[in-house]
């Protein structure tokens, strides 16, 4: 991937708390520029059906396409993440983190017409060092309708979590979901930092 000819490093003097719930935070996180520099990263050959569940296709709770969010030579834009995923940790959640795993690394999601995951959580057996769940956004909300990261119980200004560039972190046991998207393509960064198992 290309390093866009702006700086890279994230500053992280805007982390924003989310007033009506606080365990997701948001930041804007990414230009244009850089959002379109991992955009142009990605290859139509890598994409992957993401809808599987134990081996099984069940397109009725996932339906998505997936590739690895690849990194420069001087590993942006995970450092980057990790580094806002540290500045929102020390801010609100105070979880033991270690970083990412090589076999759980972030992915870029593509959610088509149709496209959507309903409500899970994204800690279980299989992932049980998962701490917090982070989503970038890189598609502008103008580019899709519906695709909408919602969180059980919470009242989320989705207006918020819609805008290109934006990072959300937020615990990996928080049940969410992506609605259906009815029109256009949304695009994003997905993946989780790990730690010890919570005790």
């Amino acid at each position: 991937m290309k390093s866009p000819d702006e700086v890279l490093d994230y500053k992280g003097d805007k982390i924003h708390t989310n007033k009506d719930f606080c365990s997701v935070l948001y930041s804007d996180f990414l230009t244009d520029v850089h959002v379109k520099a991992i955009k142009d990263s990605i290859l139509p050959d890598l994409w992957l059906s993401g809808e599987t569940v134990k081996g099984s296709v069940d397109k009725s709770l996932r339906n998505v396409r997936q590739q690895v969010c690849t990194m420069n030579e001087k590993g942006w834009p995970l450092e980057q993440i990790l580094e806002f995923a540290r500045q929102a940790n020390n801010n609100r959640y105070k979880f033991e983190l270690q970083g990412f795993l090589s076999y759980d690394v972030p992915q870029i999601m593509e959610y088509d017409v149709g496209g959507h995951y309903d409500w899970h959580i994204d800690v279980g057996n299989e992932v049980p060092n998962r701490k917090l769940s982070f989503t970038i956004q890189l598609s502008d909300s103008s580019d899709y309708e519906g695709g909408d990261l919602e969180f059980l119980n919470t009242n989320v200004k989705k207006e918020h979590l819609r805008k290109k560039g934006v990072a959300i972190i937020f615990p990996s046991f928080l049940p969410h979901r992506i609605t259906p998207v009815t029109k256009g393509v949304r695009h994003a960064i997905v993946g989780w930092i790990h730690g010890e198992t919570f005790k």
